[in-house]
């Protein structure tokens, strides 16, 4: 079996397999873009945590390991490209799904899904409201599956070629995992990461954290 490859975290120096790492690289005007997935060439690695993208930024240390000179970058800017990325690869791979019929979107829909055991990830719109949120996470917890909040409903159903959606279902459990890893690359605070997962060991695999929106 051959390991996957690892990349050191330019701020925190941790080795992680490439896959859990956010890769910055230089485009013309000395400005920095981000890569979610791995890339090729001259790139540095950072975590998706907002304390290591702060002390990256703070250190310089984007422009040491590329040894070139960079335009100025705060780590707010940097952490808004990051979801930006994050936002339209999400949005790509839904897509993909549904041509694979492999997604329910709707509260019927979902719910049918969930019945029927084949919901391998419930998707809520940052802006579904405050009860349809609580009553997708009780489900995904009842039934052990992972609930996140992803993208606004016009995003949504967009995403799947139609009108708005404030909920969504993904059946097919490699789109569900690709989802969930480019859902993981948004940058959050440490505390907020551990708190989520205290939450998912004592209430099954529901996802409490507001990923964006």
């Amino acid at each position: 079996m051959v390991s996957p490859p690892f990349r050191s975290c330019v701020a925190c120096r941790t080795s992680r397999p490439k896959r859990e790492l956010i890769r910055v690289h230089l485009v013309p005007g000395g400005r920095l873009d981000v890569d979610l997935g791995g890339g090729s060439g001259r790139g540095a690695y950072v975590c998706p945590r907002h304390a290591c993208l702060d002390q990256a930024v703070k250190r310089d240390e984007f422009a040491r390991c590329l040894k070139v000179t960079l335009a100025p970058i705060t780590v707010e800017a940097l952490e808004g490209l990051i979801r930006e990325r994050v936002s339209r690869k999400v949005a790509a791979l839904l897509g993909l799904a549904r041509r694979a019929r492999k997604v329910a979107s709707g509260t019927e829909a979902v719910e049918s899904a969930v019945k029927h055991h084949s919901a391998r990830l419930i998707l809520s719109a940052a802006d579904a409201s405050a009860n349809s949120v609580a009553k997708l996470r009780s489900l995904a917890a009842q039934v052990d599956v992972r609930w996140m909040q992803a993208l606004g409903k016009e995003e949504l159903g967009a995403a799947l070629g139609g009108a708005p959606r404030a909920c969504v279902a993904v059946t097919d459990p490699h789109f569900a995992g690709a989802v969930m890893s480019v859902l993981e690359k948004i940058p959050v605070k440490m505390e907020t990461r551990e708190a989520a997962g205290q939450a998912t060991d004592l209430g099954g695999r529901a996802e409490p954290r507001k990923v964006w929106g």
